[in-house]
């Protein structure tokens, strides 16, 4: 295999240009750590595909390549495996009446802060979430149960179409869900949950002032304003599936997809989940600890492993990345493990890929490289010998240097793997349905 990054190459400044364009404001619907800047998706969905074409993503994470999908005018099909990133990118791509939002918007607001109304509303239980207290005033915990009760109550009541309620729900749920960290004691500033130093020491001279209320009123009216830009679109097919990109089985899509973008996990470098974890707890995906847990285990990358599920021997079917495995074991077995098992999971969703494309589609892939105690793993090029071992051959690669201002995910990296300066970014092509 040659592979040498091109210094050169016409896709990096098709790239750049697209850098240089302003991203859609939807993108800033909810926080979202590890999101792929939608100047990928962008520049490659119009440089490879045409309008009414179908753009994929079996690590479709908060929806970034679904909303360039629907702004280009293509249909999108995408997995994630965590529910509540499948729920906000939904969410992100459905077609509001602005008209509607707006008059819902009204209503509930002036219900908030009506003391009348208050007396007689029904509030749902406090959802499960572990040290409750700790992350969350009790006043707040009262006003976000009250936002969500007022939601509900305010849209089953309006004359929507009964089959258009729940997504209107949803659109309150998402904004429920965008505020949380910033209503909770964790220093937002954090890619995890946790109450910093910075934080006390505001706490403590008096600085810290939770207005849940305003804070969602503020969120519903300034998300509201992000539809407009799907007016005038001609209509798209967005399906985004909650689901197992590893294991699941995709034969219904065969040769349906004409691009992958696509930007999977890094090995044990972030546990995306923990990022997630209070929002995950009050919208009640997960509603207890073992649930937590169980989501974590399957999820590509993860670093949480029990002792006993470790096997000490697994290889994958290449020599060369058993080379780093064995390095590696020699080492730290657990790391060992898991570096081979993210492999073996990767060639699933390659081959997944395969699958789902059409003759000559291709595929484009954000990763980097990483080290694991200290050796590197040359992700990139390991992903793409295993795909050319499944029907692919190498366009391109080049180096993509990440932005200064955007790395939110720099420290935590650092803490698992290394800080990363520069993404791979690599494009492969479907020789044939083999």
């Amino acid at each position: 295999m040659d592979w040498n990054f091109n210094n050169k190459s016409k896709y990096k400044k098709i790239l750049d240009q697209a850098k240089e364009e302003k991203r859609s404001d939807i993108h800033s619907f909810h926080r979202y750590f590890g999101k792929l800047i939608p100047a990928i998706p962008r520049a490659y969905i119009e440089l490879f595909t045409n309008k009414g074409d179908t753009i994929g993503d079996l690590f479709s994470g908060s929806g970034t390549v679904a909303v360039e999908a629907k702004l280009l005018e293509r249909n999108f099909i995408g997995c994630e495996i965590n529910p509540l990133s499948a729920f906000i990118s939904n969410v992100k791509t459905y077609s509001y009446d602005v008209h509607i939002l707006n008059e819902l918007n009204e209503k509930i607001e002036q219900s908030l802060y009506d003391d009348a109304y208050l007396s007689r509303l029904k509030k749902g239980n406090i959802p499960f979430c572990v040290n409750l207290d700790h992350w969350f005033r009790k006043e707040v915990i009262e006003d976000l149960l009250t936002i969500r009760a007022t939601t509900n109550d305010i849209v089953l009541s309006s004359k929507l179409k009964k089959n258009e309620k729940q997504k209107y729900i949803e659109f309150y749920d998402a904004v429920i869900s965008s505020i949380i960290r910033n209503v909770s004691n964790a220093d937002p500033r954090h890619v995890f949950p946790g109450i910093s130093k910075r934080i006390r020491a505001l706490e403590a001279e008096g600085k810290i002032n939770k207005n849940t209320k305003k804070s969602f009123v503020n969120a519903i009216k300034k998300k509201t304003k992000y539809y407009l830009e799907y007016q005038n679109l001609n209509p798209t097919d967005i399906q985004i599936i909650n689901g197992d990109s590893v294991n699941d089985k995709f034969t219904k899509y065969k040769n349906s997809i004409d691009l992958f973008v696509t930007n999977p996990p890094y090995i044990s470098s972030v546990r995306y989940i923990e990022t997630m974890k209070l929002e995950l707890y009050w919208l009640e995906y997960l509603k207890s600890q073992t649930e937590y847990s169980n989501l974590a285990k399957i999820m590509v990358g993860n670093d949480k492993v029990a002792k006993k599920d470790i096997d000490d021997n697994l290889l994958t079917p290449y020599a060369e990345i058993n080379e780093k495995i064995e390095q590696l074991r020699e080492i730290d077995v657990k790391n060992a493990y898991i570096v081979a098992k993210y492999f073996n999971d990767m060639e699933k969703v390659i081959k997944n890929m395969h699958l789902m494309l059409k003759n000559h589609g291709k595929v484009v892939v954000k990763i980097s490289e990483s080290k694991v105690k200290k050796i590197k793993i040359d992700t990139g090029r390991f992903l793409t010998i295993i795909a050319l071992n499944n029907g692919f051959k190498l366009l391109d690669v080049f180096l993509d240097e990440i932005n200064e201002k955007s790395r939110s995910l720099t420290t935590a990296r650092n803490t698992y793997s290394d800080i990363i300066l520069n993404d791979n970014i690599i494009i492969w092509e479907k020789n044939s349905d083999e």
